[in-house]
């Protein structure tokens, strides 16, 4: 199996992609992932999309009416309904519910200390300040987890953390962290020219 930080990097790639392509192929590659997410990790798809709802529904709504187009037929065009909104609508939405979905699949797969350990690959470049990083998003998602009354937003960014220690964590975070093979690096590597290639076209 790749190592964490490999199939991150091809989630981002993939949640890139889903951004520019047309409707036509965006239904091609967003129906069999939905599919095979659901499959493999049903009821985490369903959780992610029970949180999201709210967004789910205000981004279709203001799609749906505040998109300007060939109306559609009474009653409905009589309140600025058009046949561009809902299709933007469904555009947008299936971008994002596959997006959600591809997360869920991602999170079953890997779980809590593989998407830690990806992360903390993938920010080899910035030095001492991942593990940083890292021990924040460790602190979140232990928050987040644990479903801890609301606090102030400084008080959750602190949480955790010993202040007579130098904003230290109280408790020792232990990671492990796997090293990156060749076909590791090979994929990182086509993850990033992939990249490129879609910013210089």
């Amino acid at each position: 199996m790749f190592h964490p930080a490999a199939w991150i990097a091809l989630w981002g790639v993939v949640a890139i992609v889903l951004q520019v392509l047309s409707p036509r192929w965006l239904a091609a590659v967003a129906i069999p992932s939905l599919t095979l997410a659901a499959y493999f990790a049903g009821s985490d798809v369903l959780r992610q999309l029970r949180r999201a709802r709210w967004l789910l529904l205000t981004i279709g709504l203001l799609f749906v009416f505040a998109t300007p187009g060939e109306r559609l037929p009474a009653p409905f065009g009589s309140i600025g309904l058009t046949v561009d909104g809902f299709a933007a609508a469904a555009e947008h939405l299936l971008r994002l519910a596959a997006l959600l979905a591809m997360l869920a699949w991602l999170w079953r797969a890997l779980g809590y200390e593989g998407l830690l350990s990806g992360l903390h690959s993938l920010l080899h470049p910035l030095g001492s300040m991942r593990d940083r990083i890292v021990v924040r998003l460790v602190l979140a998602l232990d928050y987040v987890e644990r479903e801890a009354p609301a606090r102030d937003w400084r008080a959750w960014l602190g949480a955790g953390l010993d202040d007579d220690n130098g904003g230290v964590p109280a408790d020792i975070v232990g990671l492990a962290v796997r090293p990156l093979h060749q076909a590791d690096r090979a994929v990182l590597l086509a993850c990033g020219a992939a990249l490129l290639l879609m910013l210089l076209t």
